[in-house]
Protein backbone atom coordinates (compact mmCIF):
# COMPACT_ATOMS: atom_id res chain seq x y z
CA UNK A 1 0.00 0.00 0.00
CA UNK A 2 1.45 3.36 -0.72
CA UNK A 3 0.05 6.74 1.02
CA UNK A 4 -0.88 9.72 -1.71
CA UNK A 5 -1.78 12.96 -0.18
CA UNK A 6 -5.43 14.31 -1.09
CA UNK A 7 -4.02 16.79 -3.56
CA UNK A 8 -2.98 13.92 -6.18
CA UNK A 9 -5.33 11.26 -5.30
CA UNK A 10 -8.40 12.17 -7.22
CA UNK A 11 -10.54 9.56 -6.47
CA UNK A 12 -10.01 9.14 -2.71
CA UNK A 13 -12.55 8.05 -0.42
CA UNK A 14 -12.96 8.63 3.31
CA UNK A 15 -11.20 5.06 4.44
CA UNK A 16 -8.04 5.65 1.99
CA UNK A 17 -7.33 9.14 3.32
CA UNK A 18 -4.87 9.16 6.45
CA UNK A 19 -5.51 11.95 9.41
CA UNK A 20 -1.54 13.22 10.07
CA UNK A 21 -2.70 14.09 13.47
CA UNK A 22 -5.12 11.14 14.79
CA UNK A 23 -3.45 8.88 17.24
CA UNK A 24 -3.93 5.76 17.75
CA UNK A 25 -5.32 5.69 21.18
CA UNK A 26 -8.53 3.95 22.74
CA UNK A 27 -11.02 6.58 23.56
CA UNK A 28 -14.06 4.27 24.85
CA UNK A 29 -14.32 0.38 25.94
CA UNK A 30 -17.82 -0.77 26.44
CA UNK A 31 -18.93 -4.19 27.77
CA UNK A 32 -21.91 -5.27 29.16
CA UNK A 33 -23.30 -4.70 32.62
CA UNK A 34 -25.53 -6.93 34.38
CA UNK A 35 -25.50 -5.08 38.02
CA UNK A 36 -28.97 -5.04 38.31
CA UNK A 37 -30.03 -9.01 37.64
CA UNK A 38 -26.69 -9.41 40.16
CA UNK A 39 -29.16 -7.25 42.89
CA UNK A 40 -32.27 -8.55 42.04
CA UNK A 41 -30.58 -12.26 42.69
CA UNK A 42 -29.64 -10.72 45.78
CA UNK A 43 -32.68 -9.64 47.09
CA UNK A 44 -34.24 -12.97 45.84
CA UNK A 45 -31.84 -15.41 47.65
CA UNK A 46 -32.36 -13.20 50.87
CA UNK A 47 -36.35 -12.84 50.88
CA UNK A 48 -38.36 -15.24 52.97
CA UNK A 49 -41.22 -14.47 52.10
CA UNK A 50 -40.51 -16.07 48.52
CA UNK A 51 -39.45 -19.42 50.22
CA UNK A 52 -42.70 -21.10 48.62
CA UNK A 53 -42.85 -19.04 44.94
CA UNK A 54 -38.86 -20.79 45.18
CA UNK A 55 -40.63 -24.12 45.60
CA UNK A 56 -43.03 -23.95 43.11
CA UNK A 57 -40.12 -23.08 40.73
CA UNK A 58 -37.92 -25.77 41.64
CA UNK A 59 -41.17 -27.98 41.01
CA UNK A 60 -42.15 -26.19 37.62
CA UNK A 61 -45.80 -25.47 38.80
CA UNK A 62 -48.13 -22.95 37.89
CA UNK A 63 -46.13 -21.49 35.57
CA UNK A 64 -43.04 -20.71 37.60
CA UNK A 65 -39.33 -21.55 37.27
CA UNK A 66 -35.51 -21.15 38.28
CA UNK A 67 -33.42 -20.04 36.09
CA UNK A 68 -29.58 -18.58 36.96
CA UNK A 69 -31.16 -17.92 40.59
CA UNK A 70 -33.82 -15.81 39.42
CA UNK A 71 -37.75 -16.30 39.48
CA UNK A 72 -39.61 -16.49 36.13
CA UNK A 73 -43.46 -16.45 35.68
CA UNK A 74 -44.42 -17.83 32.29
CA UNK A 75 -41.25 -17.21 31.16
CA UNK A 76 -40.70 -13.23 32.51
CA UNK A 77 -38.63 -12.39 35.26
CA UNK A 78 -40.96 -11.93 38.40
CA UNK A 79 -39.90 -8.92 40.22
CA UNK A 80 -41.97 -8.00 43.48
CA UNK A 81 -43.26 -4.60 43.22
CA UNK A 82 -41.50 -3.74 46.89
CA UNK A 83 -38.31 -4.16 45.78
CA UNK A 84 -35.61 -1.09 45.26
CA UNK A 85 -34.92 -2.00 41.78
CA UNK A 86 -38.78 -1.34 40.66
CA UNK A 87 -37.87 2.14 40.01
CA UNK A 88 -34.89 1.60 38.01
CA UNK A 89 -36.92 -0.76 35.80
CA UNK A 90 -39.69 1.40 35.36
CA UNK A 91 -37.20 3.95 33.60
CA UNK A 92 -36.04 1.79 31.61
CA UNK A 93 -39.05 0.87 29.97
CA UNK A 94 -40.41 4.67 29.54
CA UNK A 95 -37.07 6.50 28.88
CA UNK A 96 -36.59 5.00 25.83
CA UNK A 97 -39.38 7.21 24.09
CA UNK A 98 -41.65 8.64 26.60
CA UNK A 99 -44.62 6.71 25.38
CA UNK A 100 -47.82 6.42 26.49
CA UNK A 101 -48.84 3.69 29.59
CA UNK A 102 -49.81 1.13 27.03
CA UNK A 103 -46.86 1.28 24.65
CA UNK A 104 -44.67 1.37 28.18
CA UNK A 105 -46.64 -1.43 29.35
CA UNK A 106 -45.91 -3.59 26.58
CA UNK A 107 -42.39 -3.11 26.77
CA UNK A 108 -42.21 -3.76 30.81
CA UNK A 109 -44.07 -7.43 30.18
CA UNK A 110 -42.21 -8.60 27.36
CA UNK A 111 -39.14 -8.85 29.96
CA UNK A 112 -40.97 -8.55 33.38
CA UNK A 113 -43.61 -9.77 35.60
CA UNK A 114 -44.04 -7.29 38.33
CA UNK A 115 -47.75 -7.55 39.95
CA UNK A 116 -49.35 -4.57 39.92
CA UNK A 117 -47.08 -2.69 37.21
CA UNK A 118 -50.10 -1.17 35.32
CA UNK A 119 -50.66 0.88 38.78
CA UNK A 120 -46.87 1.52 38.98
CA UNK A 121 -46.42 3.19 35.57
CA UNK A 122 -49.04 5.23 35.67
CA UNK A 123 -47.93 6.69 38.50
CA UNK A 124 -44.36 6.71 37.32
CA UNK A 125 -45.42 8.76 34.03
CA UNK A 126 -47.36 11.29 36.03
CA UNK A 127 -44.25 12.08 38.06
CA UNK A 128 -42.54 12.14 35.01
CA UNK A 129 -41.09 16.15 34.80
CA UNK A 130 -39.89 15.52 30.99
CA UNK A 131 -43.81 13.89 29.78
CA UNK A 132 -45.36 16.70 31.71
CA UNK A 133 -43.36 19.56 30.48
CA UNK A 134 -43.82 18.12 26.49
CA UNK A 135 -46.68 15.85 26.09
CA UNK A 136 -49.84 17.36 25.27
CA UNK A 137 -53.11 16.03 24.99
CA UNK A 138 -54.38 14.77 21.64
CA UNK A 139 -57.65 16.70 21.54
CA UNK A 140 -59.05 19.44 19.35
CA UNK A 141 -58.31 22.22 20.59
CA UNK A 142 -61.07 24.57 21.32
CA UNK A 143 -62.72 27.18 19.43
CA UNK A 144 -62.55 31.15 20.22
CA UNK A 145 -65.74 32.22 22.48
CA UNK A 146 -68.58 33.04 21.02
CA UNK A 147 -70.58 35.80 23.19
CA UNK A 148 -74.12 34.53 23.83
CA UNK A 149 -76.84 35.58 21.71
CA UNK A 150 -78.88 38.68 23.38
CA UNK A 151 -81.98 37.33 24.73
CA UNK A 152 -85.37 38.66 22.93
CA UNK A 153 -88.11 37.70 24.97
CA UNK A 154 -88.34 36.67 28.61
CA UNK A 155 -87.99 33.10 29.93
CA UNK A 156 -86.58 32.33 25.84
CA UNK A 157 -83.21 31.80 27.31
CA UNK A 158 -82.51 31.12 30.92
CA UNK A 159 -79.50 30.03 32.94
CA UNK A 160 -78.69 27.05 35.45
CA UNK A 161 -76.36 26.53 38.29
CA UNK A 162 -76.32 24.15 41.02
CA UNK A 163 -75.25 25.40 44.61
CA UNK A 164 -74.26 22.53 46.63
CA UNK A 165 -72.85 21.72 50.16
CA UNK A 166 -74.96 23.61 51.95
CA UNK A 167 -76.60 22.59 56.13
CA UNK A 168 -78.59 19.80 55.23
CA UNK A 169 -82.72 21.00 55.91
CA UNK A 170 -85.57 18.33 55.55
CA UNK A 171 -83.21 16.35 53.50
CA UNK A 172 -82.83 19.23 51.15
CA UNK A 173 -79.00 20.25 50.99
CA UNK A 174 -78.81 21.50 47.19
CA UNK A 175 -80.40 24.19 45.74
CA UNK A 176 -81.01 24.46 42.06
CA UNK A 177 -81.15 27.95 40.37
CA UNK A 178 -82.69 29.02 36.99
CA UNK A 179 -82.25 32.62 35.73
CA UNK A 180 -83.97 33.91 33.15
CA UNK A 181 -81.31 36.04 30.95
CA UNK A 182 -83.53 38.95 30.29
CA UNK A 183 -85.68 40.01 32.93
CA UNK A 184 -82.66 38.39 35.63
CA UNK A 185 -85.89 36.36 37.57
CA UNK A 186 -84.86 33.85 39.26
CA UNK A 187 -86.31 30.70 40.86
CA UNK A 188 -84.19 28.36 43.28
CA UNK A 189 -85.47 24.84 43.84
CA UNK A 190 -84.69 22.31 46.54
CA UNK A 191 -83.03 19.51 45.92
CA UNK A 192 -81.75 16.81 47.89
CA UNK A 193 -78.21 14.61 47.60
CA UNK A 194 -77.62 12.86 45.44
CA UNK A 195 -79.43 13.59 42.56
CA UNK A 196 -79.69 12.20 38.96
CA UNK A 197 -80.51 13.83 35.84
CA UNK A 198 -84.16 12.01 35.45
CA UNK A 199 -84.94 13.89 39.04
CA UNK A 200 -83.50 17.29 37.93
CA UNK A 201 -85.83 17.11 34.47
CA UNK A 202 -88.57 15.94 36.74
CA UNK A 203 -88.37 19.28 39.18
CA UNK A 204 -87.33 21.67 36.02
CA UNK A 205 -90.94 20.86 34.18
CA UNK A 206 -92.42 20.82 37.40
CA UNK A 207 -91.27 24.16 38.53
CA UNK A 208 -90.25 26.00 35.25
CA UNK A 209 -91.81 24.63 32.40
CA UNK A 210 -95.19 24.59 34.48
CA UNK A 211 -95.03 28.59 35.07
CA UNK A 212 -93.12 29.77 32.17
CA UNK A 213 -92.93 27.12 29.02
CA UNK A 214 -90.74 25.66 27.66
CA UNK A 215 -87.08 27.97 27.20
CA UNK A 216 -85.33 28.42 23.33
CA UNK A 217 -82.06 28.31 25.31
CA UNK A 218 -80.19 26.61 28.56
CA UNK A 219 -77.03 27.95 29.64
CA UNK A 220 -75.65 25.75 32.48
CA UNK A 221 -73.07 27.10 34.54
CA UNK A 222 -69.59 24.91 35.25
Amino acid sequence: MEYKPGAANIVADALSRRDEDASATLAVLSTPSFALFDELRQQIAADVSLAETRAKATAGEDGWSLVDELLLKDGKIFVPASYAIVPSLLDLAHGMGHEGIQKTLHRLRSDFHIPGDRRLIMEHIRNCEICQRNKTEHLRPGGLLQPLEIPFAVWADIAMDFVEALPKVNGKSVILTVVDCFSKFAHFVLLSHPYTAASVAKVFFQEIVRLHGLPSSIVISK
